[in-house]
């Protein structure tokens, strides 16, 4: 097992900014499912196009997020993240200008460069600040930094979209984002001179390093196919509820926003179970069990909307638990200490291409057969892949 930088001492204060900063980063995932009606009738958008404004943000990362890690790395993770979260602040300011779909999905890949730089570094930064103790709860907490923003962004957004418009709303988290840069910078900087220290190796020599190593590349491919059943089912949530249900805007979104909140609770027990002492494939292959079980009672028409969204509930709590241990087992599995944060963007580059084409493939699908009834399908055999993916990390960790 690999160890970082070895400290005595949790700086509580720093992890908090830390965390912040990643729900202030995953709010930009969550303020597009409640606009997209809005962003429908403004823009003229069909179905799959609207597809591709949630997933475009993930498209950056889906392709550049080894070599992010590798970046942060070498020149500095608290530097890299304040310059993620400026970046996102940017992409989330020309959004707001956009009069048509390319300039939006244009804004959506500057954001996704600012949300990878930030939430591939912060776990480095993390290890470094946390001591050996406390990594399982820290990161079950780090872990919830998503369906925390999304969530939150969730639940407020049909009253900014009432009060500001869509357009208004994303200058508001451009101002959030910014917000956060500036208190982070200002808040970690005790830390700079002895957390941004690089390795001495090339980043190319880094990428390769990491990419060629069993543990990472199957951490990587479990939370690439959790994040593309996840954002699928939530992704479309809404549109589900009010197409479906008839449910209104704001109902719509405010069962999404808890449906997606309880994630955090499968985070932190994810966390705490590998701080228990079970192993991280069994949590895995739990999840991934129940996600997809889950799956069909989400999409079964003549179910009661209750009981539909009981499921979307456990759905969301128990797959919770694989990012946890997933962005956990980066300090294990890295080839070196020093690669934590390559290692970590190997793990998030995978999430976000799960996250890019996992909605894509369902809304062609479900536009093509002309219904809902068939995601089930897509997702209990990503669910079954994500078990088999399981298996071998067994394996490789017991070899260990």
């Amino acid at each position: 097992m690999n160890q970082a930088e070895a400290t005595d001492r949790t700086d509580w204060t720093v992890v908090g900014l830390l965390i912040l900063a990643g729900v202030a980063a995953a709010a930009q995932i969550g303020k597009v499912p409640p606009a997209i009606p809005v962003l429908r009738a403004d823009l003229d958008l069909t179905l799959p196009a609207a597809s591709w404004v949630i997933s475009s943000l993930n498209l950056i990362g889906a392709v550049t997020g080894v070599a992010i890690g590798a970046l942060g790395d070498r020149f500095g993770h608290r530097n890299v993240v304040c310059l993620g979260l400026a970046a996102t602040a940017l992409g989330s300011v020309i959004g707001s200008l956009a009069a048509g779909l390319p300039i939006l999905l244009a804004s959506r890949l500057l954001e996704g460069f600012g949300f990878m730089a930030t939430v591939v570094s912060v776990p480095a930064l993390l290890v470094r600040l946390v001591r050996a103790q406390d990594h399982g709860l820290v990161f079950g907490m780090w872990g919830g930094y998503m369906p925390g923003g999304a969530a939150l962004m969730i639940a407020v957004a049909p009253m900014l979209l009432v009060g500001l418009g869509w357009r208004g709303m994303w200058l508001a988290n451009g101002a959030l984002l910014l917000l956060c840069a500036g208190v982070l910078f200002v808040g970690a900087r005790p830390y700079g001179s002895r957390i941004a220290r690089g390795p001495a190796m090339s980043m190319p020599a880094a990428v390769r390093q990491t990419v060629t190593a069993k543990g990472p590349l199957l951490l990587a491919g479990c939370f690439a196919v959790y994040t593309s059943i996840f954002l699928t089912v939530f992704g479309f949530l809404p549109v589900l509820l009010i197409d479906e249900l008839g449910f209104s805007l704001a109902g719509a979104a405010g069962w999404t926003a808890i449906a997606v909140a309880v994630n955090v609770f499968g985070n932190l027990a994810g966390g705490l179970g590998l701080q228990k002492g079970i192993r991280r494939w069994l949590l895995i292959t739990t999840a991934f069990l129940v996600m997809g079980v889950s799956t069909f009672f989400i999409y079964q028409a003549g179910m009661p909307a209750e009981l539909r969204l009981a499921a979307a509930v456990l759905l969301s709590a128990v797959g919770g638990a694989i990012p946890a241990v997933c962005i956990a087992g980066s300090a294990v599995h890295a080839p070196t200490p020093a690669l934590v944060a390559t290692t970590n963007g190997l793990i998030m580059q995978a999430s976000q291409l799960g996250q890019t084409i996992g909605p894509v493939i369902a809304a062609v699908v479900v536009a093509a057969v002309g219904g809902w009834h068939v995601a089930p399908l897509l997702l209990l055999t990503s669910a079954v892949v994500g078990v088999g993916l399981a298996q071998v990390l067994r394996r490789v960790e017991a070899a260990m």
